[in-house]
C-alpha cells in the first residue's frame, strides 16, 4: 500500500479555454474516485492550491486526473474538459528529479506508455501542475531489513496500546503520538541497503526492549507520573531514530547517501542513549540523560560568537507564559506539521492561517516546544501587538539569525563572519538581510543537510506592524525563503490578511492551510478544553458542593456549540465563569445567549456578555474610567504597568486625584491579564478588534476610538514630561565618558513615544498646537537631554523630522477649515508660525549637534546650545548668562549640514541610494559607502591597485553599486558586503567615465573615452547587444528616460544623441546647440524634458519627444536656456519631485534653479573653495551632496537655508597663533594671510589689523600691555604701540613668548576644554575646521582654525572661583 500527499496547484490550457469557469479537478486512483478540488470562479483562471492525502494499492497503480466543468443546470452534472493519467511510480520518480517544488504533467513529443494527457475535443495538450510527496513510497513486503522492520512494527503496536491510556498519559501523549507517527512512516518506507546491518538490527532490538515498560504501565497506570520525564525522552529518542533510518535509507534532506563514519557515530550515540533509558525504565529511577540528536555533531569545534551576534540587536522573545495546547488536543494539525517538517521533499514553508481566536498561537507554541524537546527548534519568534520590540517588521530577520546562531555554533560562526564583513547589515533592506544573514550562511554549511530538519516558528505575523509597513518583510520572507536549504523549515501562523495572502499565494514552496473551525476534530478539541477548565473551576469552588460531573455533558456540549470552533471564545467564557462569585449563575447567563451563525458573531457575543457583567455601565464614572484606562492599554506602543498607567492618566491641568486604574481593571479579568509589577495586557488581540470597531462592540460606553485615545495619550505624555523633565534629570557630572541611564518607564515612555502618538492623528485643534509650542519652548532641551541619557540621541533627529511633517500637515488642515481674515485665523497663524519655526530650528539643532550630545547628555547645555547660531529660535529661547558664551562661531544656520571624508583619497564620483539610506563615493583607490544619517563609513570596496575608479552609480534597488574604471572595465558590487557579484565586464578599450541603470535595474549602460556606448545585462554580466556608435569624441554623460525605452548620451563633440534601447538606433537627429562639450544630462521625473549642461556655461531644456529646445516659461520665442555660471558646468541633478535643478560648476558654486519658472534661486547659491565636480539630490529632496576636484571632502547641504557658511572667517587663511593680553580684554591673532588682528574680547569687534610681508608665526602682547608683538616665519620681530597702533622698532627681547595657557583652562584631545585645577570637563567643541592655535586667560579660551576662524569661549561661572 502506498500513502502519498498531493497538492493540485493549477492548470494551463490553450487560449480557446479562456472563457471556461466553474472548473474542478477530479482524482481517480485504481479506477475509484478519491478526491476533487473546489470549482474555479474566474474565467480562464485554473488555480486551486488544494491538498489531499491519497492511498494506492501498489506503485504500479494508475492515477488519473480529470478536468471537469460544472453545468449551469445541476441536472446535467459536469462536463469532461481534459484528462491526464500516469503511474504512481512515474509520478514519484519525476517529482524527485524535478528542479522545481512542483511537477508539471504533460505529454512529451512521441508520447509515453505510462503517461497520457489529452484535451477533450482537441489535439492540444494541457499542463497540470502538482506537488507530490510519498509517505509510504514502497510496499511493506519490499523492506530489505526484516529485523529492523519487525522491531519498528512491534514498537508501533506498543505505542498504539500506550496511547489508549487516555488521561493517565496526558503530559507525555504528544511525544508518544509523534513517536508513533514517525515510526509508522519510516516502517513503511525503509528500503536501502546499509553496510552496518547487524548493528542497526541490534539497535532496533535494544529500542524494542526499551518499550517493554508499556505492558507494565498498561496494568498499573499509577506508575506513569514517576516516569513521565524518562518516557518523554524515550519517545523523542524514537522520533530521532526514525529520522536517522530515513537519512540512512536515502530519503534524506541532503538528497544523497551519508558517510559510513557518520552512520557509525550515530549508531554509537543512539545505542548509548537507548541503553540508559532502558535501564531507567527497568529500575523505575529517573536518569539525567540528554536525548541523542544526530543533528549536532559532537566532533565539531564550538566556536561561539554570541557577542558578535548581539550586534544584530535581536528582539527579546522570552515569554514563558505563552500557553500550549491542552494535552490530547490539536493532535491532527500538530501531527501534520511534524510530518511536513520531517519530510525531505515538498514545500519548505507552512503557513497556517485562520480566524482570530482559532488557536493558532497555542499551536505554534506547542509545535515550538515539541521541536525544542528534540533539539530541532532553530528559532521561535512571535509578534505581539502593543509591544514595540515584538511588532517591528525590521527586527524579525535579525532575531531569527540571532536565535539560529544560539542554536548551532556552526551557524553562529557563519553569521558572525557576515557581521564582520558587513557591520551595517542590520541597516540593510530586509531582502538583503534575509540573503546575507540566513540564505548564504545556511547554504554554506553542507553538514547541516545530513542532520534532519531545523524548524523556525514565526507566530502571529499579522501583528507585525501595519499593513503597509510590513510589505518589505512579506516580500523578503516569501521570495527569499525559496533559496533556503530544504533542511530549514519555516512554520508561520497569522490571520488570513489580504497583504499576507497576496505575498504568499504566488509561491509554490509555501504550503497554505486554513485552520478549519467547523471540523469534527476542532469541535472535539474545543469541547475537551471546556471540559478541562470546568473541572478546574469546580475544584476551585469546593465550598459550593458542585456535583462531580459538573456542569454535565449536555451543558459542555451547549457551550461548545456557542464557541463556533473558537478557542478564544472558550477561554473567555471559562474565565467569565471562573471570575464570578457564583459559577452556576455565570454559566446560566452564557447558556441563555443564542447560538450565533458565524464565528465573528459568536466572539462578539461572548465579549459583550463579559463586559456587561464587568461593571455598572449606567454609572458614568465607571464608563469614563474604563475608556480612559482601556484607551491607554490599547494604543500604547509598549505594555505598561498599572503604576505607569496611573501616572500617565493623571489630571495634569487641575491636579485632581483620579481613581487607581486597578479599581477598574480588577473587574476585567475576562479580557485583561496582569500581575504585581507586571505590564497589563489584553488576553487576545481579537478583543482589541472588537472594542475598537463601533459596529461590532455596539455601545459607546465601551467603544475605544483609537484616534481619540492616541491624541489623549499624546497630551498626557506631554503633560507628564512637563512635570518630570528638568535640567540634569539624572544628576550627572559632565565628563568625557558616559554610561546610559535608566529613567523610570513613566518618564522614558513619554520621552520616546509622545511624537509617535501625535503622528497617529490628523488634528486641526489650535489648542493642541499651542500646547506643543509651549512645551517645546520650555522643555525642548530637557527632552533632548533625557533622550541622550537613555541612549536614544540619534532618534531625536527622526522624531523631530516626523514632528515637522505633522506640524506642516496640521497647519494646512487648520488653514482650510478657518475663514480667512477671521480673528481666529490671525491668532492661529501666529501660533502656527511660532511652532513651525521652532520645530524647523529644533531639527537643525539635532542634526548639527547630535555628535556632541551623544557623548554626554549635559553637553546639550554646555556645548550644543552655546554654539547654536545666535539668531536661531533655540538660542534665543534657552541661552542663559550662566552657560558658556561663544563669540565668532556663527549667527545663522549654515546651509552646510555636515562634511565628511576619507583623508588622502580625493573624491572622483558620488551617488546616493534610491532608498535614502546610503551615500557612495569613489576615489582612485577605493569606493566608500556612508550612512546617510550618521555619515559613518559603512564599508569600503577595493577595486585593486592601479585600477582607478572614475565613476560609480547605485542600482535602483539600492543593493548594488556599479563602477567604471581607467582600464576600461565595468564592475558590479554588493553595496554592503563590498563583494564583487559579477565577473569583471570588459567592453571598452579606454577609461569609462559614465554609467547609468535602467529603471528596473536589469540593464546597465557604460561609455567613455573610446566613444562607444555599451549596454550590459546586469543579470548575466554579458553585453546586451552590439555597442552604440556615433559620437566622434569622448562620451561624457548618459541618461535613461523614465521607462528606459530611450537613452540620451552627451559628448565632447558637443552633440546629444537619443537612442532607442530596443533597436539600438538613433531615434532623433543629433541635438546641436551647445558650443562646448556636453558634460551632464538628466531627464525630469515625468520624462517630458531632457536637460543638458555644457562647457559653454549654459543649461538647455529640451522637449524629450521632439528634441527641440523648449520655450522659457512665460516668455514668447525665448529658448529655455539657463545662464548664471561663470565657467564649465560639470554636473546636474533633478529633485525627486521634478521641481528644482541643481548644477555644479568649475566656478566653485552650486546653483539651484526653479524648473517650473526657469529662474535661478540666487539666495541658495552654495559656495565652495574648489571647483565642484559632482552633485546629487538625496532621496527626500531636502539635501544635496557635493564633491570638488582634488578634494577628499563630501559635503551635505540643506536646500532651504539661506545662511552663511560655517565659522565667521576672521582671517583669509590658517590662524596659527593666538594670545590674550595680560588683562584678558584683548586677543591677538595671526595667520598665513600675513595679518595680525587684535580683537576686543568683550564685544568681539576687531580693534586693529596690522600687516606683515611674510606669514605670521607667533603673536603676543608685552607684559605691561603697551605693545602688540609678532614674529614672522623668518623669526623677524615686529612691534606696535597698543594704543595708537604705531609701528615700533622690535628687538629680540620683544619676541612674543610661546606661552599658551594663563589660567586653569586647557584643550584636551583637540576637542575638550577642561579645568585643570578641578579636573572637570567644561565644554566639547562641535565639528568644525581643525583647531590650529589656542590660548586661555582665566575664564576665557580662544581657538584659531585652519579656515581662518577665531572663536572665543567664556565661562561666566568660573570667574568667581578663580
Amino acid at each position: 500500500m502506498i500513502i502519498f500527499e498531493i497538492s493540485i496547484v493549477k492548470a494551463e490550457l490553450p487560449a480557446h479555454a479562456n472563457d471556461w469557469t466553474k472548473c474542478f479537478v477530479q482524482i481517480i486512483v485504481d479506477g475509484s474516485h478519491v478526491a476533487k478540488t473546489k470549482s474555479t470562479k474566474k474565467p480562464g483562471v485554473f488555480e486551486w492550491q488544494q491538498h489531499f492525502e491519497l492511498v494506492s494499492k501498489t506503485d504500479e497503480s494508475v492515477c488519473r486526473f480529470k478536468l471537469r466543468r460544472r453545468s449551469a443546470l445541476s441536472l446535467l452534472g459536469s462536463q469532461l474538459l481534459a484528462f491526464t493519467e500516469a503511474l504512481v511510480s512515474d509520478l514519484l520518480l519525476k517529482m524527485q528529479k524535478a528542479s522545481h517544488e512542483y511537477l508539471v504533467i504533460t505529454t512529451p513529443k512521441g508520447g509515453a506508455a505510462s503517461m497520457k494527457s489529452k484535451l477533450a475535443g482537441s489535439d492540444d495538450n494541457w499542463h497540470l501542475f502538482i506537488r507530490l510527496a510519498a509517505q509510504d513510497s514502497l510496499p511493506v513486503a519490499k523492506v530489505e531489513h526484516p529485523r529492523i522492520s519487525r522491531s519498528l512494527s512491534e514498537i508501533v503496536l506498543k505505542l498504539e496500546a500506550f496511547m489508549q491510556l487516555g488521561d493517565a498519559i496526558a503530559q507525555v501523549h504528544p511525544y508518544a503520538f509523534i513517536a508513533w507517527r514517525t515510526a509508522t512512516a519510516v516502517y513503511t518506507i525503509l528500503k536501502a541497503q546499509v553496510d552496518q546491518e547487524t548493528r542497526l538490527d541490534a539497535l532496533g532490538s535494544l529500542m524494542r526492549d526499551a518499550y517493554l515498560f508499556v505492558e507494565d504501565v498498561n496494568s498499573f497506570p499509577e506508575k506513569i507520573p514517576a516516569l513521565e520525564e524518562t518516557m518523554t525522552k524515550l519517545f523523542v529518542q524514537t522520533s530521532e531514530y526514525a529520522i536517522f533510518i530515513q537519512e540512512c535509507s536515502g530519503h534524506s534532506f541532503a538528497k544523497r547517501l551519508v558517510s559510513t563514519a557518520w552512520v557509525e557515530r550515530r549508531i554509537n550515540d543512539l545505542t548509548d542513549g537507548f541503553t540508559l533509558l532502558k535501564r531507567a525504565l527497568e529500575s523505575r529511577v529517573a536518569v539525567q540523560t540528554a536525548v541523542v540528536s544526530f543533528r549536532i555533531d559532537n566532533a565539531v569545534k564550538h566556536i561561539v560568537n554570541i557577542q558578535n551576534l548581539m550586534k544584530l540587536h535581536p528582539a527579546d522573545m522570552d515569554d514563558p507564559s505563552r500557553p500550549e495546547c491542552l494535552p490530547n488536543t490539536r493532535m491532527d494539525i500538530i501531527g501534520d506539521i511534524y510530518k511536513w517538517a520531517t519530510t525531505p521533499i515538498g514545500p519548505t514553508v507552512f503557513w497556517l492561517h485562520g480566524f482570530p481566536g482559532a488557536g493558532k498561537s497555542t499551536i505554534a507554541t506547542s509545535v515550538a516546544n515539541l521541536f525544542r524537546q528534540q533539539r530541532r527548534l532553530g528559532a521561535f519568534t512571535f509578534f505581539t501587538r502593543g509591544v514595540e520590540a515584538r511588532s517591528d517588521p525590521a527586527s524579525l530577520i535579525r532575531t531569527i539569525a540571532y536565535q539560529l546562531g544560539e542554536f548551532d555554533p556552526r551557524i553562529c560562526d557563519a553569521i558572525s563572519r557576515v557581521i564582520e564583513e558587513t557591520p551595517s547589515i542590520k541597516q540593510a533592506p530586509l531582502h538583503r538581510q534575509f540573503q546575507r544573514l540566513l540564505v548564504e550562511p545556511l547554504q554554506s554549511l553542507e553538514d547541516l543537510q545530513w542532520e534532519g530538519p531545523v524548524l523556525v516558528v514565526i507566530d502571529a505575523l499579522d501583528e507585525c506592524g501595519r499593513t503597509g509597513a510590513r510589505s518589505d518583510l512579506l516580500t523578503a520572507l516569501a521570495r527569499e525563503s525559496m533559496l533556503l536549504p530544504p533542511t530549514l523549515r519555516i512554520f508561520v501562523t497569522s490571520r488570513a490578511e489580504k497583504d499576507i495572502y497576496n505575498a504568499f499565494s504566488p509561491y509554490l514552496h509555501i504550503y497554505s492551510r486554513e485552520l478549519d473551525l467547523s471540523s469534527e476534530t476542532n469541535e472535539h478539541d474545543v469541547k475537551a478544553y471546556i471540559r478541562h477548565r470546568m473541572v478546574t473551576i469546580r475544584l476551585q469552588n469546593e465550598y459550593l458542593d458542585l456535583p462531580s460531573d459538573w456542569p454535565g455533558a449536555s451543558r459542555v456540549d451547549a457551550l461548545t456549540l456557542r464557541a463556533s470552533g473558537l478557542f478564544v471564545w472558550a477561554a473567555t467564557a471559562c474565565r467569565y465563569v471562573e471570575n464570578g462569585q457564583d459559577p452556576e449563575e455565570r454559566l446560566a447567563q452564557l447558556l441563555r445567549s443564542e447560538v450565533q451563525a458565524d464565528s465573528e458573531s459568536a466572539l462578539d457575543n461572548i465579549y459583550i456578555t463579559a463586559l456587561e457583567s464587568a461593571g455598572k455601565w449606567s454609572d458614568s464614572a465607571f464608563a469614563a474610567d474604563f475608556r480612559e484606562i482601556l484607551g491607554i492599554v490599547i494604543v500604547a506602543e509598549n505594555r505598561l504597568t498599572s503604576g505607569t498607567i496611573d501616572i500617565l492618566n493623571a489630571d495634569f491641568t487641575t491636579g485632581r486625584k483620579k481613581r487607581p486604574c486597578m479599581h477598574t481593571i480588577q473587574h476585567l479579568g475576562c479580557v485583561l491579564q496582569w500581575a504585581a509589577d507586571k505590564p497589563i495586557r489584553v488576553f487576545h488581540p481579537s478583543f482589541v478588534d472588537f472594542i475598537t470597531e463601533r459596529r461590532r462592540c455596539g455601545s459607546d460606553a465601551w467603544h475605544i476610538n483609537k484616534s481619540h485615545h492616541h491624541l489623549r495619550l499624546a497630551r498626557q505624555c506631554i503633560g507628564r514630561l512637563g512635570v518630570a523633565l528638568q535640567k540634569n534629570i539624572c544628576q550627572l557630572t559632565l565628563s568625557r565618558s558616559f554610561e546610559v541611564q535608566n529613567l523610570p518607564d513613566v518618564t522614558a515612555y513619554p520621552c520616546i513615544h509622545w511624537i509617535d502618538h501625535l503622528c497617529q492623528i490628523q488634528s486641526s485643534e489650535p489648542s493642541l498646537s499651542q500646547e506643543i509650542d509651549g512645551f517645546l519652548h520650555k522643555h525642548f532641551l530637557h527632552w533632548v537631554e533625557a533622550m541622550s541619557a537613555i541612549g536614544w540621541p540619534r532618534q531625536t533627529i527622526t522624531l523631530v523630522d516626523k514632528l515637522r511633517d505633522w506640524v506642516d500637515v496640521s497647519v494646512v488642515l487648520r488653514t482650510l477649515r478657518l475663514p480667512m481674515f477671521s480673528c481666529f485665523f490671525q491668532a492661529n497663524c501666529s501660533h502656527d508660525d511660532s511652532l513651525r519655526s521652532f520645530v524647523r530650528d529644533a531639527e537643525r539643532f539635532c542634526q548639527a549637534y547630535v555628535h556632541v550630545f551623544e557623548q554626554h547628555p549635559l553637553l546639550v547645555y554646555q556645548s550644543a546650545l552655546p554654539f547654536t547660531p545666535t539668531s536661531s529660535v533655540i538660542y534665543k529661547t534657552f541661552n542663559e548668562p550662566t552657560l558658556p558664551q561663544v563669540d565668532g562661531f556663527r549667527d545663522q544656520w549654515s546651509p552646510l549640514l555636515t562634511e565628511f571624508s576619507k583623508p588622502g583619497e580625493n573624491v572622483t564620483s558620488v551617488s546616493c541610494s534610491v532608498d535614502g539610506r546610503y551615500i557612495a563615493s569613489s576615489s582612485k583607490r577605493s569606493i566608500s559607502v556612508w550612512d546617510s544619517t550618521s555619515y559613518e563609513l559603512v564599508t569600503s570596496l577595493l577595486p585593486g591597485a592601479g585600477n582607478a575608479t572614475n565613476i560609480i552609480k547605485f542600482s535602483p534597488n539600492s543593493v548594488h553599486i556599479a563602477s567604471g574604471h581607467a582600464d576600461g572595465s565595468v564592475r558590479v558590487w554588493d553595496a554592503l558586503s563590498g563583494k564583487e557579484i559579477l565577473a569583471t565586464m570588459k567592453g571598452h578599450r579606454e577609461d569609462v567615465y559614465v554609467l547609468d541603470f535602467s529603471e528596473d535595474g536589469t540593464q546597465l549602460v557604460s561609455a567613455g573615452k573610446d566613444q562607444k556606448i555599451v549596454m550590459w545585462d546586469i543579470r548575466t554580466g554579458k553585453m546586451h547587444r552590439e555597442p552604440l556608435t556615433g559620437h566622434e569624441k569622448t562620451v561624457l554623460c548618459l541618461c535613461f528616460a523614465q521607462n528606459s525605452t530611450r537613452l540620451a548620451s552627451g559628448s565632447r563633440d558637443r552633440s546629444i544623441r537619443i537612442w532607442d534601447t530596443e533597436t539600438s538606433k538613433a531615434v532623433l537627429p543629433p541635438l546641436l546647440h551647445h558650443s562646448g562639450g556636453v558634460n551632464a544630462l538628466v531627464y525630469t521625473p515625468d520624462g517630458r524634458r531632457l536637460i543638458s549642461a555644457s562647457d559653454d556655461k549654459t543649461i538647455c531644456v529640451w522637449d524629450a519627444d521632439s528634441g527641440t529646445l523648449q520655450q522659457l516659461p512665460s516668455k514668447i520665442d525665448v529658448p529655455f536656456i539657463l545662464q548664471g555660471h561663470n565657467s564649465t558646468i560639470y554636473s546636474l541633478s533633478i529633485s525627486p519631485n521634478g521641481t528644482f535643478l541643481a548644477s555644479a560648476s568649475k566656478d566653485t558654486t552650486v546653483r539651484l534653479w526653479d524648473i517650473r519658472e526657469g529662474k535661478e534661486l540666487p539666495a541658495l547659491v552654495r559656495q565652495h573653495r574648489l571647483p565642484v565636480r559632482y552633485i546629487t539630490f538625496t532621496a527626500d529632496g531636502r539635501s544635496i551632496v557635493t564633491s570638488s576636484l582634488n578634494d577628499p571632502v563630501l559635503r551635505v547641504w540643506d536646500t532651504e537655508s539661506t545662511g552663511s557658511m560655517g565659522i565667521t572667517r576672521r582671517h583669509k587663511g590658517l590662524v596659527g597663533s593666538l594670545s590674550f593680553s595680560s588683562d584678558g580684554k584683548r586677543l591677538a591673532s595671526g595667520g598665513k594671510d600675513r595679518r595680525v588682528r587684535v580683537w576686543n574680547v568683550e564685544t568681539g569687534e576687531m580693534a586693529v589689523e596690522l600687516s606683515l610681508e611674510r606669514e605670521v608665526y607667533r603673536v603676543g602682547f608685552s607684559l605691561d600691555g603697551s605693545k602688540i608683538l609678532a614674529l614672522d616665519d623668518t623669526n623677524a620681530v615686529f612691534a606696535w604701540r597698543a594704543d595708537t597702533h604705531e609701528p615700533l622698532m622690535g628687538s629680540p627681547n620683544d619676541a612674543p613668548r610661546a606661552e599658551v595657557y594663563r589660567g586653569p583652562l586647557s584643550l584636551v584631545k583637540s576637542q575638550w576644554i577642561d579645568n585643570t585645577e578641578t579636573k572637570e570637563a567644561l565644554l566639547m567643541f562641535p565639528n568644525m575646521s581643525r583647531i590650529m592655535a589656542k590660548a586661555s586667560w582665566r575664564d576665557r579660551f580662544a581657538v584659531g582654525t585652519a579656515n581662518g576662524g577665531v572663536v572665543i569661549v567664556s565661562f561666566p561661572g568660573l570667574e568667581g572661583e578663580l
